[in-house]
């Protein structure tokens, strides 16, 4: 009998241990879950640098566009005044609406109603470069 027992311990204990490694395969910090796991974590922070690559090359357009051979001077003054609603001392302003076809020919004209009857901000004058 003590030697049957014997006879089992050995393979019993191999057993145990093959067990522990097959468990820890499966399941451990390093196993085929946590691979699975890692590759989902993976595939979705792939697809965030994708995102930020994409708005890195668009905001890169952008800076690339404002590089001083790509811009017209004269055209950065229009837009710069249009957008702040600043007029250069040596333009004409012509306003359009009623008013206008009221005016004399060559007279200053106050500032237009738009078609709803509301009064248009008349432009500032602004020193510009």
């Amino acid at each position: 009998m003590k030697r049957r027992l014997r006879g089992l311990v050995l393979p019993f204990l191999f057993l145990a241990v093959t067990a522990y490694f097959v468990f820890n395969a499966i399941n451990g910090s390093r196993g085929i879950v946590a691979q699975r796991r890692d590759q989902a974590v993976l595939a979705q922070d792939r697809q965030a640098l994708h995102d930020v690559a994409i708005r890195r090359d668009r905001w890169q357009a952008r800076v690339n566009a404002l590089r001083h051979h790509a811009i017209a001077p004269d055209m950065l003054n229009e837009q710069a005044r249009a957008v702040l609603n600043l007029a250069d001392p040596g333009d004409l302003a012509v306003p359009l609406g009623k008013q206008a076809a009221n005016g004399a020919a060559g007279a200053a004209v106050p500032a237009a109603s738009g078609p709803a009857g509301a009064a248009q901000p008349a432009a500032r004058q602004g020193k510009h470069p």
